[in-house]
């Protein structure tokens, strides 16, 4: 399978890069795999689960809101955060997706909804991504 150039980066700094064959996350439209002569393209990205497939093994990350950018030089990601499936605490995102349906449940006005609201998302994508459950 053809290659393509991929960088990650988040306010921390360069997540990745490298030679990859394909990107797998959720953008504004749904989710979209992206391979090696991709138009070109510039999307939002949702915060959700997906993958990187590099010599036929695909690798599992939480990818958090941000920018694809596709152009013929490659992909690039600009991102808030990213995650690898293994670097993700399973108990602790269960306790922020509990956490999370009770204050939207509660609905006191004190509650910042939105911020109630992004972190159910979050926890669901480090689940989703531990799980594989997005596929």
């Amino acid at each position: 399978m053809k290659k393509f150039f991929l960088e990650i980066n988040t306010p921390k700094g360069s997540y990745f890069k490298g030679e990859v064959e394909e990107v797998y996350l959720k953008t504004s439209n749904g989710y979209m795999g992206i391979m090696a002569n991709h138009e070109s393209l510039i999307t939002c990205v949702e915060i959700a689960p997906g993958f990187i497939l590099n010599d036929g093994k695909r690798s599992f990350y939480a990818f958090f809101s941000g920018v694809l950018h596709i152009d013929k030089d490659g992909v690039k990601l600009i991102l808030s955060n990213v995650e690898s499936a293994e670097s993700i605490d399973e108990s602790r995102a269960k306790t922020a997706r509990e956490k999370a349906l009770e204050r939207l449940k509660d609905k006191k006005e004190e509650i910042d909804i939105k911020r109630a609201e992004l972190a159910l998302k979050r926890a669901l994508a480090r689940l989703g991504t531990i799980n594989r459950d997005f596929l």
